[in-house]
C-alpha cells in the first residue's frame, strides 16, 4: 500500500478503536452511531476526499477513498468504507469491485484483490485500468441475506503517475531492464527471473520471484499481484498470471505469463505483507 493509503489506513482503525471503547465521540464517528440501525437514509463520510455513493436499493453507503480522487491508467489502489445506509459500519461483508469501460463495453482480465481491514473499510488492490477514457468502478456489497450494487464514474482517466507518462510514447533510450530492484517505498526488495531461459513472444512461460524485506528477511505468505502492460499500445497481458508460494525462502512461482508482441512491456508486480503494501515496475524488450 503506498504510504498516503497507509495513513488513511491507520487513522481509519484509530477511530474504529476509540468509538469502540468510549461511549462519546466526535464528528462522523459519533453521527454514524446515533443513526445505527435506525433513521433515514443517509450518506456517511470519514474522510473529506472521499467519494460517496448510496447503493442502488439504499441498503449502503459506500466511502471510496482514491488518491487524488482520480484513476489512472495502469495499477492503481483505492480503499472503500462500507456503512450501512442508516448509519454504522459494515464489517466482514463480500465485497467486489470490478472495472468497466462502458464505451467499449468490456472489463480487463485481471481481478481486483479485496482485502478487510476492519470497522468496515476494505482495502482493493490489483484495480487495472488498461487504457485511457471513461472507467466506471462497479462495486456488490452481500452482508448476510443483503445485496446491493453501486457504480464510480471516472470519466477521464489518463495515463497519469506511472513509470509511462502517454500510453503510445516511444520507449525511454535509458531504459532500466533490472531484474532486482528496490519498491519505491523501500518496504520491499523484488526479485524475478525466467524459468526456462530466454523470454519468448506467444509462449506461455513461468517466472520465479525473490521477495525480501528492507532488512534482507524473506518474506513470506505475501499477497502478490503481477500485472504486465505494453505502454505504445495500451493494453496487457492476454492471461491472467497465477502466484503460488515456494517453500520459506521468499520464493513465489509465476504461471501464466505471455506476451503477445514484440517491444517495450511493464511487468508491475504488487506486494502486500506485514500490515503493507507497495509495488514496483520491471521493464522488459520482448523479442
Amino acid at each position: 500500500m503506498k504510504r498516503g493509503l497507509f495513513v488513511i489506513v491507520v487513522l481509519f482503525l484509530l477511530l474504529a478503536g476509540c468509538a469502540a471503547k468510549e461511549e462519546q465521540t466526535s464528528g462522523p464517528i459519533e453521527e454514524m452511531a446515533e443513526g445505527h440501525g435506525h433513521g433515514d437514509v443517509k450518506i456517511t463520510k470519514h474522510f473529506d476526499e472521499s467519494l460517496t455513493l448510496l447503493t442502488d436499493n439504499n441498503l449502503f453507503s459506500l466511502e471510496m477513498v482514491v488518491p487524488g480522487k482520480q484513476l489512472s491508467m495502469g495499477v492503481n489502489t483505492i480503499e472503500i468504507i462500507v456503512h450501512h445506509a442508516t448509519g454504522g459500519d459494515v464489517p466482514q461483508a463480500e465485497l467486489t469491485v470490478t472495472p468497466w469501460m462502458p464505451s467499449m463495453g468490456h472489463g480487463v482480465m485481471q481481478k481486483t484483490v479485496v482485502t478487510e481491514r476492519g470497522g468496515g473499510l476494505y482495502s482493493v488492490n490489483n484495480v487495472v485500468l488498461s487504457m485511457t477514457g471513461h472507467w466506471q468502478l462497479q462495486v456488490k456489497v452481500v452482508k448476510g441475506d443483503k445485496e446491493d450494487t453501486a457504480v464510480f464514474e471516472f470519466p477521464e482517466v489518463k495515463a497519469m503517475g506511472h513509470e509511462h507518462a502517454m500510453m503510445h510514447a516511444p520507449p525511454p533510450k535509458d531504459l532500466d531492464y533490472s531484474t532486482v530492484k528496490t519498491t519505491p517505498n523501500d518496504a520491499f526488495n523484488v526479485m524475478y527471473k525466467s524459468i526456462g531461459g530466454q523470454i519468448r513472444m506467444n509462449r506461455i512461460h513461468s517466472w520465479e520471484l525473490t521477495i525480501k524485506d528492507a532488512a534482507g528477511q524473506p518474506v513470506n505468505d505475501a499477497m502478490v499481484t503481477v500485472v504486465g502492460d505494453m505502454p505504445e499500445h495500451g493494453h496487457g497481458l492476454p492471461t491472467q498470471p497465477e502466484i503460488t508460494k515456494v517453500g520459506a525462502d521468499g520464493l513465489y512461482r509465476v504461471d501464466g505469463m505471455k506476451f503477445t508482441m514484440p517491444g517495450w512491456w511493464i511487468v508491475t508486480i504488487s506486494v502486500m505483507a506485514n500490515g503493507m503494501h507497495d509495488s514496483v515496475s520491471f521493464n522488459l524488450n520482448i523479442l
